[in-house]
């Protein structure tokens, strides 16, 4: 069944290819159309102006012979129009040796159908004139009408014809039968013609699914997304033969030229197709192409292919680079996920292993301190001494500090996706309100943190209070390339140097009033979750300085 497709022809032979086709039910939904030439209008605008009336995209067949002007088809056309040019239209009613042998004797031939409309036929020919067709009695020696049996009055239109020529003609019935069958055997050359370019087709999109399939399983291993690239621009290379291939990684907002970066890459084209729904875009020169690497929720990336060998073939070549582009954006998606899962899973064994530990420091140390306040109220009982309510009153702070430690680790199950925009001045002002010492604050600046920030800079302050002896602290809060810096400078006693590299590590007490051993480890642990850092140096003249490093959503002057 010839569905949607188009059939355009002389109109002179419109009742022969309408009986044709309705009395075979395999030519059932074909479209029909015919075109008459005229003398005011050039064939190439008649035959043109035809096409784009039945307004389709789909498979048009254009019968006509070689009297038929080359026609240029449209751009809109290409690959669906088929132009079945005979060496004369009457083939289709008699054999070609009969006809040539009348054309030599300077016989002109025509069919029934083609003396409905003779004065316009003749005109188009340029052998009309206003008397008797001298010019058409000088060209031909006589006429031979194709009869089918099909077209009424046949003889009387000779007649008439003859009145006008003084040419003599000859009708010769050549019946139906030999129509149908050169009709039936074009139609059928024109449905073989397209299966097999849909079978051509179908075969490049089977090969082009096979080597997808090949490169998936080639670097379905690779868990290294530069090595999946690499993998990526050397098959493009090998399957366009171009002398570039250009590769850009995209990770959300940030574009990264990671491979063969050389001077013919269109940085600027690559973005805007970045920014566009397309998926690919062709180069000016058509001799390469810029193409989306990508999955159905993200661009990772955009390849180029500059100066392919064989230009001619580039429609060809951006089919089978965009099945490739699918596959790539498959594993190197794949290769992204595999490394999200495997730092969650990191940090969730790290996490596991500190809330382990911390439990078994937390259940040793609280029970160590209870023991105290029991053993300590005994003695109270027997001796009545404030001294023993002073240990009590230790123990018990000791407690509550372990007990705020633990709470402030419930902070570690908080993701990175979670922070807020904080105004460190008003953070610093609320944490020194809660201490009794001289400070000095300056500066401001807007960081991306949470609660748990607060907790860290109380226990780095009350730890210079408490165990270095300060008085005066001076923080500063400044910006610096776009990342806050906190400094917290103290007059204390200090901190000897073979212990400043020890004082961050899980579970480490120095001196007298060292408490529970978690305080700066946890103050650590905070700041690196905001993928910040903190360190500690020698304060002068005397004392300590923590700096605190975080990254600025905003500066406030």
């Amino acid at each position: 069944m010839l569905y949607d497709h188009y059939l355009i022809a002389p109109e002179f032979i419109k009742q022969e290819i309408e009986h044709a086709v309705s009395v075979d039910t395999q030519y059932k939904g074909i479209k029909l159309a015919y075109f008459t030439l005229s003398p005011d209008i050039s064939a190439p605008e008649i035959i043109l102006r035809t096409i784009r009336k039945l307004k389709c995209d789909n498979d048009i067949l254009l019968l006509c012979d070689r009297f038929c002007p080359e026609v240029a088809v449209p751009e809109e056309y290409y690959g669906s129009l088929r132009i079945n040019k005979m060496e004369h239209i009457y083939d289709l009613f008699a054999q070609r040796a009969i006809l040539q042998r009348h054309e030599e004797e300077g016989t002109f031939v025509i069919v029934s159908g083609w003396l409905e409309m003779w004065q316009n036929n003749l005109k188009s020919m340029n052998l009309f004139n206003e008397g008797p067709g001298k010019l058409f009695h000088d060209s031909y020696s006589s006429i031979l009408i194709l009869d089918t049996g099909i077209h009424h009055d046949v003889i009387a239109r000779a007649e008439e014809f003859f009145r006008y020529t003084g040419v003599p003609f000859k009708i010769l019935n050549v019946g139906f039968e030999h129509f149908k069958m050169v009709f039936d055997n074009m139609m059928l050359r024109w449905v073989i013609e397209k299966k097999q370019g849909q079978l051509k087709v179908c075969n490049k999109k089977v090969a082009s699914y096979a080597m997808s399939l090949d490169f998936i399983k080639t670097i379905a291993d690779i868990t290294d997304e530069s090595t999946a690239i690499d993998s990526v621009c050397k098959l493009f290379s090998t399957m366009f033969a171009p002398k570039n291939v250009v590769y850009y990684s995209f990770h959300e907002d940030d574009m990264e030229l990671i491979y063969c970066k050389c001077e013919e890459s269109k940085k600027d084209t690559v973005l805007k197709l970045k920014g566009s729904d397309a998926d690919y875009v062709v180069f000016d020169k058509e001799d390469g192409f810029a193409i989306k690497i990508s999955t159905t929720d993200d661009i990772l990336g955009i390849i180029e292919v500059h100066g392919i060998a064989f230009p001619k073939y580039l429609d060809e070549y951006l089919s089978v680079a965009h099945d490739l582009a699918k596959a790539s954006g498959l594993a190197i998606s794949n290769i992204r996920r595999y490394h999200e899962v495997s730092r969650s899973r990191e940090e969730h064994v790290k996490l596991t292993e500190m809330l382990r530990t911390t439990n078994r420091i937390l259940r040793h140390d609280i029970a160590n301190d209870l023991q105290i306040v029991l053993g300590a109220l005994d003695l109270l009982e027997e001796k009545n001494d404030k001294q023993f309510i002073l240990m009590i009153r230790k123990a018990a702070n000791k407690s509550v500090s372990l007990i705020r430690n633990v709470q402030e680790l419930d902070q570690f199950s908080v993701g990175v996706d979670n922070l807020e925009l904080l105004n460190l001045r008003n953070l610093v002002d609320s944490v020194i309100s809660k201490h009794v010492a001289e400070f000095n604050v300056t500066g401001n600046c807007i960081a991306m943190a949470d609660k748990a920030l607060s907790s860290v800079l109380d226990n780095i302050i009350s730890n210079a209070i408490i165990h270095g002896s300060a008085s005066k602290i001076e923080i500063g809060i400044v910006n610096k390339n776009d990342t806050c810096e906190v400094s917290i400078a103290d007059n204390g006693t200090g901190i000897p140097d073979d212990i400043k590299p020890l004082i961050f590590d899980e579970g480490y007490k120095h001196g007298k009033t060292g408490n529970t051993g978690f305080g700066l480890y946890i103050a650590k642990k905070t700041i690196e979750r905001y993928n910040g850092f903190i360190s500690v140096e020698d304060n002068f003249p005397k004392g300590t300085k923590f700096i605190i490093r975080l990254a600025a959503a905003q500066v406030l002057k």
